[in-house]
Protein backbone atom coordinates (compact mmCIF):
# COMPACT_ATOMS: atom_id res chain seq x y z
CA UNK A 1 0.00 0.00 0.00
CA UNK A 2 1.31 3.42 -0.96
CA UNK A 3 1.51 6.02 1.23
CA UNK A 4 -0.53 8.97 1.21
CA UNK A 5 0.80 12.72 1.04
CA UNK A 6 -2.27 14.47 1.01
CA UNK A 7 -3.51 14.73 4.84
CA UNK A 8 -7.10 12.72 4.69
CA UNK A 9 -10.06 11.74 6.96
CA UNK A 10 -9.86 7.81 6.78
CA UNK A 11 -12.89 5.95 7.23
CA UNK A 12 -11.83 2.58 8.47
CA UNK A 13 -13.81 -0.83 8.20
CA UNK A 14 -13.69 -3.74 5.73
CA UNK A 15 -16.61 -2.78 3.73
CA UNK A 16 -18.21 -5.60 2.25
CA UNK A 17 -20.83 -4.85 0.31
CA UNK A 18 -20.55 -1.02 0.51
CA UNK A 19 -24.14 -0.98 1.94
CA UNK A 20 -26.51 1.86 3.41
CA UNK A 21 -24.21 1.52 6.37
CA UNK A 22 -20.85 2.46 4.66
CA UNK A 23 -22.86 4.73 3.04
CA UNK A 24 -23.51 6.79 5.88
CA UNK A 25 -20.19 6.75 7.19
CA UNK A 26 -18.53 7.96 3.41
CA UNK A 27 -21.42 10.83 4.18
CA UNK A 28 -19.72 12.10 7.54
CA UNK A 29 -16.16 11.89 5.80
CA UNK A 30 -17.36 14.00 2.72
CA UNK A 31 -18.67 16.64 4.94
CA UNK A 32 -15.25 16.89 7.28
CA UNK A 33 -13.21 16.56 4.51
CA UNK A 34 -15.04 19.32 2.54
CA UNK A 35 -14.94 21.58 5.41
CA UNK A 36 -11.39 21.18 6.51
CA UNK A 37 -9.68 20.92 2.72
CA UNK A 38 -8.92 17.20 3.43
CA UNK A 39 -9.45 14.11 0.98
CA UNK A 40 -11.04 11.06 1.62
CA UNK A 41 -9.54 7.95 2.46
CA UNK A 42 -11.30 4.58 3.02
CA UNK A 43 -9.06 1.77 4.38
CA UNK A 44 -10.14 -2.06 3.54
CA UNK A 45 -8.31 -5.20 3.30
CA UNK A 46 -7.59 -7.54 0.55
CA UNK A 47 -9.35 -10.28 1.74
CA UNK A 48 -11.96 -10.04 5.06
CA UNK A 49 -9.94 -10.62 8.56
CA UNK A 50 -12.85 -13.20 9.68
CA UNK A 51 -14.35 -16.01 8.31
CA UNK A 52 -17.56 -15.18 6.10
CA UNK A 53 -19.93 -17.26 4.29
CA UNK A 54 -19.27 -15.58 1.21
CA UNK A 55 -18.10 -11.99 -0.10
CA UNK A 56 -20.59 -9.67 -1.29
CA UNK A 57 -18.43 -7.56 -3.26
CA UNK A 58 -14.90 -8.59 -5.11
CA UNK A 59 -12.06 -6.51 -4.11
CA UNK A 60 -12.60 -4.50 -7.37
CA UNK A 61 -16.45 -4.22 -7.07
CA UNK A 62 -15.03 -2.49 -3.58
CA UNK A 63 -13.16 -0.32 -4.69
CA UNK A 64 -15.04 0.87 -7.66
CA UNK A 65 -18.41 1.28 -5.42
CA UNK A 66 -16.18 3.07 -2.95
CA UNK A 67 -14.88 5.64 -5.57
CA UNK A 68 -18.40 6.06 -6.75
CA UNK A 69 -19.51 6.74 -3.07
CA UNK A 70 -17.06 9.66 -2.45
CA UNK A 71 -13.78 8.17 -1.87
CA UNK A 72 -10.69 9.83 -3.58
CA UNK A 73 -8.22 7.34 -2.22
CA UNK A 74 -8.99 3.45 -1.78
CA UNK A 75 -5.93 2.47 0.15
CA UNK A 76 -5.41 -1.51 0.72
CA UNK A 77 -3.44 -3.31 3.17
CA UNK A 78 -3.07 -7.04 2.39
CA UNK A 79 -3.99 -9.24 5.21
CA UNK A 80 -0.85 -11.28 6.03
CA UNK A 81 0.15 -12.71 8.71
CA UNK A 82 1.90 -10.19 9.98
CA UNK A 83 -1.45 -7.76 9.29
CA UNK A 84 -2.94 -10.34 11.20
CA UNK A 85 -0.66 -10.79 14.09
CA UNK A 86 -0.33 -6.19 14.54
CA UNK A 87 -2.07 -5.18 17.89
CA UNK A 88 -4.84 -2.28 17.67
CA UNK A 89 -1.88 0.11 18.67
CA UNK A 90 0.86 -0.55 15.87
CA UNK A 91 -2.45 -0.56 13.42
CA UNK A 92 -3.50 2.57 14.43
CA UNK A 93 0.03 4.28 14.41
CA UNK A 94 1.77 2.67 11.25
CA UNK A 95 -1.36 2.92 9.08
CA UNK A 96 -3.77 5.22 9.77
CA UNK A 97 -1.09 7.74 10.64
CA UNK A 98 1.79 6.86 8.71
CA UNK A 99 0.64 5.70 5.50
CA UNK A 100 -3.16 7.27 5.34
CA UNK A 101 -1.86 10.58 6.77
CA UNK A 102 -5.20 10.82 9.02
CA UNK A 103 -6.19 14.50 10.16
CA UNK A 104 -9.66 12.46 11.22
CA UNK A 105 -11.08 9.39 11.54
CA UNK A 106 -14.73 7.93 10.68
CA UNK A 107 -15.85 4.48 11.70
CA UNK A 108 -19.23 2.64 12.38
CA UNK A 109 -20.16 2.11 16.23
CA UNK A 110 -18.89 -1.59 16.29
CA UNK A 111 -15.75 -1.08 14.67
CA UNK A 112 -13.14 -3.78 15.96
CA UNK A 113 -9.18 -3.83 14.65
CA UNK A 114 -5.77 -4.93 15.40
CA UNK A 115 -5.18 -8.44 16.62
CA UNK A 116 -8.11 -10.92 16.49
CA UNK A 117 -10.52 -7.49 16.96
CA UNK A 118 -9.20 -6.75 20.14
CA UNK A 119 -9.53 -2.86 19.91
CA UNK A 120 -12.74 -1.32 19.97
CA UNK A 121 -14.17 2.26 19.44
CA UNK A 122 -12.83 2.87 23.08
CA UNK A 123 -9.54 2.45 22.57
CA UNK A 124 -10.09 4.63 19.23
CA UNK A 125 -10.60 7.11 21.21
CA UNK A 126 -7.79 7.13 23.08
CA UNK A 127 -5.88 7.04 20.86
CA UNK A 128 -6.98 9.59 18.45
CA UNK A 129 -6.99 11.99 21.56
CA UNK A 130 -3.22 11.25 22.57
CA UNK A 131 -2.41 12.41 18.67
CA UNK A 132 -4.74 14.92 17.89
CA UNK A 133 -6.25 13.19 15.49
CA UNK A 134 -10.64 13.94 15.23
CA UNK A 135 -12.83 11.08 15.53
CA UNK A 136 -16.42 10.58 14.37
CA UNK A 137 -18.02 7.58 15.69
CA UNK A 138 -21.13 6.67 13.16
CA UNK A 139 -24.91 5.50 14.57
CA UNK A 140 -26.01 2.46 12.83
CA UNK A 141 -27.98 2.62 9.91
CA UNK A 142 -31.72 0.62 10.72
CA UNK A 143 -34.58 -0.32 7.83
CA UNK A 144 -37.91 1.43 8.87
CA UNK A 145 -38.62 -2.03 10.78
CA UNK A 146 -35.53 -1.28 13.02
CA UNK A 147 -33.55 -4.07 11.41
CA UNK A 148 -29.84 -2.72 11.32
CA UNK A 149 -27.90 -2.66 8.35
CA UNK A 150 -24.61 -4.75 7.87
CA UNK A 151 -22.95 -7.07 5.51
CA UNK A 152 -23.42 -9.97 7.92
CA UNK A 153 -27.70 -9.53 7.80
CA UNK A 154 -27.53 -9.18 3.88
CA UNK A 155 -25.55 -12.39 3.83
CA UNK A 156 -28.13 -13.83 5.97
CA UNK A 157 -31.10 -12.65 3.68
CA UNK A 158 -29.24 -13.96 0.78
CA UNK A 159 -28.86 -17.08 2.21
CA UNK A 160 -32.41 -17.07 3.35
CA UNK A 161 -33.29 -16.20 -0.72
CA UNK A 162 -34.86 -12.55 0.38
CA UNK A 163 -33.66 -10.54 -2.56
CA UNK A 164 -35.97 -8.04 -1.62
CA UNK A 165 -34.42 -7.42 2.40
CA UNK A 166 -30.70 -7.69 0.95
CA UNK A 167 -31.33 -4.73 -1.54
CA UNK A 168 -33.17 -2.44 0.97
CA UNK A 169 -30.09 -2.87 3.29
CA UNK A 170 -27.76 -2.36 -0.17
CA UNK A 171 -29.92 0.65 -1.56
CA UNK A 172 -29.29 -0.80 -5.00
CA UNK A 173 -29.96 -4.39 -7.10
CA UNK A 174 -28.41 -7.50 -6.20
CA UNK A 175 -25.21 -8.36 -8.19
CA UNK A 176 -26.09 -10.56 -11.02
CA UNK A 177 -23.51 -13.42 -9.10
CA UNK A 178 -25.40 -13.03 -5.27
CA UNK A 179 -29.61 -13.12 -7.37
CA UNK A 180 -27.78 -16.31 -9.20
CA UNK A 181 -26.72 -17.24 -5.39
CA UNK A 182 -30.27 -17.32 -4.41
CA UNK A 183 -31.89 -18.86 -8.05
CA UNK A 184 -29.92 -21.70 -7.02
CA UNK A 185 -30.96 -22.20 -3.28
CA UNK A 186 -34.67 -21.58 -4.46
CA UNK A 187 -34.01 -24.40 -7.46
CA UNK A 188 -32.45 -26.88 -4.41
CA UNK A 189 -35.00 -25.93 -2.40
CA UNK A 190 -33.47 -23.49 0.03
CA UNK A 191 -30.87 -26.34 1.74
CA UNK A 192 -27.87 -25.65 3.09
CA UNK A 193 -24.76 -24.95 -0.14
CA UNK A 194 -21.08 -25.26 0.16
CA UNK A 195 -19.42 -21.97 1.29
CA UNK A 196 -18.92 -19.20 -1.60
CA UNK A 197 -16.30 -17.32 -2.31
CA UNK A 198 -16.09 -14.22 -4.84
Amino acid sequence: MEAINAPSVVCLGFFDGVHKGHLSLLRAAADIARNRGLIVCVHTFDRAPGEKDFALTSLAEREALLKAAGADRVAVSTFNEDMRRMSGDDFFRRVVLEKLNARHVVCGDDHRFGYRGGWGVKELEALCRQTGVGLTVCPPVSLPDGARVSSTAIRRAILAGNAALAEEMLGRPLAPKLREMINQRQEAGGGKQEVYFF
